[in-house]
């Protein structure tokens, strides 16, 4: 987790989020006991994050391409998310004067907070949360009364002195409303719709893309694959030929095949189609793979 930093209150809303996204690989106790020195703060830097990382055999990948925040109408967004098994996200959406946050599994809306009037709203770790607490203290009770431009010069301030932490990239991004939007419920259905349609064509692809190795993984190699017969090859039981690689191919037994006479029998060697016993290379215009 990183950083939304959100205010709402009579003078509009506005949001800042930064970029970095950290992925860690190893073993989980490991990646554990990085984690915990990480966000505790005791880890200073970049550099001292690298180092424990490789002490503990963690492999760190660290992107600062993501943007968290954005706008639609009236109402500023942002989300952090966990992605592994289950993709956790925590939402947060504001306008003037109100704000909801919402907690999504997968597909779900498992939590929802409403609040109204005004306050400060921040997703982060432990250790940057009392970071950016100690410096928001002496703006509590006046960011009511500026304007949401000052607001966010404040926030700009806050983030500089806290991007230091190795959770954090250096650039932000920032978006602002001194408008209440009418339809706050309605912009909110919309935009978690958008989010389960995304998710849904999403896992549609992973099986596509799942049907297609399948099949590049078993297209043959090497093996006597099937026998000519009135012109044609018919292939042996262990032995199907498809037309394409995609996820739903069509499929056959028996093919049209070039080069070959009835009798022969057809192999494949090191990915090349030839007669059995003749060195003679033959050709189809099909794939030829294990069967299911």
């Amino acid at each position: 987790m990183s950083l939304i930093l959100c205010y709402f209150g009579n003078n509009g809303a506005i949001i800042l989020g930064d970029r970095r996204e950290m992925f860690f690989r190893g073993n989980e106790e490991k990646r554990k006991e990085l984690e915990e020195l990480l966000y505790s703060g005791e880890i200073k830097s970049e550099e001292e994050l690298r180092k424990k990382a490789e002490e503990l055999g963690v492999k760190i990948i660290i992107e600062d391409k993501r943007r968290k925040v954005w706008k639609i109408k009236n109402v500023v967004v942002g989300e952090v998310r966990s992605l592994g098994l289950d993709a956790k996200r925590r939402r947060v959406y504001a306008t003037k004067r109100k704000a909801k946050i919402l907690e999504i599994l997968n597909d779900q809306i498992i939590g929802e907070k409403n609040l109204e009037g005004f306050s400060i709203i921040i997703f982060s770790n432990k250790f940057i949360k009392e970071e950016i607490n100690k410096y928001l203290k002496e703006y509590y009770r006046v960011l009511p009364m500026k304007r949401i431009d000052e607001v966010g010069e404040i926030f700009k301030e806050i983030y500089k002195k806290v991007s230091w932490h190795p959770t954090l990239s250096e650039e932000f991004d920032v978006e602002k409303t001194d408008k209440e939007e009418e339809d706050f419920e309605e912009v909110i259905e919309e935009d978690v719709k958008k989010l389960f349609e995304y998710r849904e064509e999403l896992k549609k692809k992973l099986v596509d893309f799942g049907k297609v190795m399948d099949i590049v993984n078993r297209i043959v190699k090497n093996g006597e694959i099937g026998e000519v017969k009135n012109g044609k090859l018919h292939l042996f039981d262990d032995y199907i030929a498809v037309d394409s690689i995609k996820p739903n191919p069509k499929t056959y037994k028996v093919i049209d095949i070039e080069g070959a006479e009835d009798g022969d029998i057809i192999v494949i060697e090191n990915g090349e189609m030839k007669v059995k016993g003749k060195d003679k290379k033959v050709n189809t215009n099909y794939i030829i793979i294990k069967s299911w």
